[in-house]
């Protein structure tokens, strides 16, 4: 076999598995096959989009599934999900030695939806002064901070909600909320790269590395313990995966435990017999990425030939979510009560695109938005994502940016795009108008320009931090045009000048 054939054979292997898995079954191919594949998510439609202005790196949903919170690279932000506007941006963790809010590396909602955990992992000089911050999804304040040596790569509420977990270092350690009293530590021994939490909060599941001098060696054991509020006891422990475990997480209905390796392969456990599913072995999603579906039928993942599979046959099922060749690898998130699915689609101008997509045929598709009229400007272009700014003597002036956050949306939206104070040629307007958006208006006149006549600015500010604080982060901007005569629409439009 020629090296173009056996490529060729290659892209048909996982549709040749898939249909294997079926003869498995002793079913009819070109009959329940097609059932099997059959999907509600194949007149699935868009429901929204959200627009974040950083790059996301991890979807969470509320347990109550109100709100989505997405971590881009310096924060944190709280959508409403039935109507899509941020409820609050808040900061990362602040690192004190280089003056920057850094990511953090996990998030986790209390099982009441009140409180959000982030944790932070220690690398290099990106050490934050604090390893767990607890803060008021409502409010923003901050109602816990845990400080690690080495800070801390996993979170977790206990079932209760009285109890926080943490991989920090060796081991997980328990603490009480919102006390944060030391209260036990077990797996001690190992680093813990991976943690799960069973539905029910009495049983998690972690994955550990082990250190050899320098070295980290890869342990792809999973081990089982029953929990309780002073104490945990090793269950049991799983050995199946190849390769080094990425993610750790129980069904929803808790008859199950999935965890994937960096290579893609995923594993499906019935845990409490320590047994793998043959059915579901064919799964590879790039990098390891998954989510499961409410009601523990659906995987989704970056998938060769479908977004979602069936967690039951391992089956590739029919949607409109198909990705094309270069958008294959996003990160993905299932509503924890509806058919509702989040994925990611980053864009090449630092910003990100959250796609809602229902397959509940009551929610109708997005409607227009005010922003459709007007030509979008990367913040990043303009201000710096950061609550904090270093200021660098001899740096050129366009790399000395202002920060995007403040108490001041005017202040804030005139200092970014270099304009002076309002005067006869130039016009500013401010509305409040609600508790979560501020909008600043922008209009220049009288420009020394020979095709545009007149150009109009729209800032949106969404709440940053703690309520008590009142300030403001830039969420959105745009820009539309005015044409002199002859040179164009005289109307407002984004459409440039001739």
């Amino acid at each position: 076999m020629s090296r173009k054939d056996s490529r060729s054979y290659l892209g048909y292997l996982p549709h040749i598995t898939a249909i294997a898995i079926a003869f498995s079954f002793q079913l009819p191919i070109w009959g329940d096959v097609r059932q099997q594949l059959a999907s509600e998510w194949s007149q699935a439609v868009l429901a929204d989009r959200l627009e974040s202005i950083t790059p996301v790196s991890g979807l969470k949903f509320s347990p109550d599934g109100q709100l989505l919170a997405s971590v881009g690279a310096s924060q944190i932000t709280l959508w409403q999900v039935n109507d899509g506007k941020i409820q609050r941006v808040l900061p990362g963790h602040y690192a004190s030695d280089i003056g920057l809010e850094i990511a953090p590396t996990a998030i986790a909602f209390s099982p009441d939806s009140q409180f959000l955990a982030t944790s932070t992992w220690s690398q290099g000089l990106l050490r934050a002064d604090q390893a767990i911050i607890v803060r008021d999804v409502a409010t923003g304040g901050t109602v816990l901070k845990l400080s690690e040596a080495q800070g801390c790569q996993q979170v977790l509420f206990a079932g209760s909600g009285k109890i926080i977990y943490g991989a920090c270092g060796k081991g997980i350690t328990a603490w009480s909320f919102p006390e944060g009293e030391e209260l036990f530590n077990f797996a001690s021994t190992d680093l813990i790269e991976a943690i799960a939490l069973s539905p029910d909060g009495k049983t998690m599941a972690t994955v550990a590395t082990k250190v050899a001098g320098e070295q980290k060696e890869a342990n792809n054991q999973i081990q089982l313990w029953e929990l309780d509020d002073t104490k945990a006891q090793l269950l049991k422990t799983l050995a199946g995966n190849h390769n080094e475990i990425a993610q750790l997480e129980f069904t929803p209905n808790g008859r199950q435990l999935v965890s994937s390796s960096y290579d893609g392969s995923i594993k499906v456990w019935n845990w409490r017999e320590g047994t793998i599913s043959s059915r579901t072995n064919n799964l590879q999603s790039d990098g390891g990425v998954f989510s499961l579906s409410a009601d523990s039928q659906i995987i989704a993942g970056n998938f060769y030939s479908s977004p979602l599979n069936s967690l039951v046959t391992g089956l590739p099922l029919r949607n409109v979510l198909k990705l094309g060749h270069k958008q294959k690898s996003s990160i993905i998130a299932f509503h924890p009560q509806r058919q509702l699915f989040a994925r990611i689609e980053n864009n090449i101008d630092r910003n990100s695109m959250i796609d809602l997509w229902t397959a509940e045929p009551s929610l109708s598709p997005p409607k227009p938005s005010s922003k459709d009229s007007y030509q979008q400007i990367p913040i990043n272009k303009y201000w710096l994502n950061q609550e904090h700014q270093t200021t660098i003597p001899g740096r050129e002036p366009h790399l000395n940016k202002p920060v995007s956050i403040g108490k001041d949306p005017e202040a804030i939206a005139l200092k970014g795009l270099g304009l002076t104070e309002p005067d006869g040629s130039q016009e500013v307007k401010v509305d409040y108008t609600d508790p979560q958006l501020a909008i600043v208006t922008m209009t220049q006149n009288n420009l020394g320009d020979d095709s545009l006549a007149a150009r109009r600015y729209l800032l949106k500010f969404a709440p940053y931090g703690e309520q008590t604080q009142q300030k403001w982060q830039i969420v959105w901007v745009g820009e539309q045009f005015q044409c002199r005569p002859g040179r164009g629409h005289q109307d407002w439009g984004k459409d440039l000048c001739q």
